[in-house]
């Protein structure tokens, strides 16, 4: 079984996430945990690279293939989301694709 999203980081912006998609996430689509997880990535590295990025600059930067409505609300719950926090819920998602509720031929 796989943890719960808390598990890999807790703020007040993954608390909210948890309150609307569940605690394993689970009203987001696979192919919606997929984005997420890109976009998350994508924003780890410009913050490392130049630091004035957002997530949401993150977003109107990188090509969706016309992102779900779900998408489009867990990415304005995490717009002030911290480096940390975004490291933890790359984790929780790698694990619900893999081994949860996400992976492939699941749910």
């Amino acid at each position: 079984m796989t943890k719960t999203t808390t598990y890999y980081a807790q703020t007040p912006e993954i608390d909210e996430l948890v309150e609307e998609f569940g605690s394993q996430l689970e009203k987001l689509s696979r192919e919606d945990k997929l984005s997420l997880r890109m976009l998350l990535t994508t924003y780890l590295y410009l913050k490392e690279v130049e630091d004035e990025w957002t997530l949401d600059a993150v977003v109107t930067e990188t090509p969706l293939h016309e992102p779900s409505e779900a998408l489009d609300e867990a990415i304005a719950i995490l717009e002030d989301t911290n480096v940390d926090a975004a490291e933890g819920l790359i984790e929780a998602l790698t694990a619900q694709l893999r081994h949860g509720n996400a992976r492939r031929g699941g749910h």
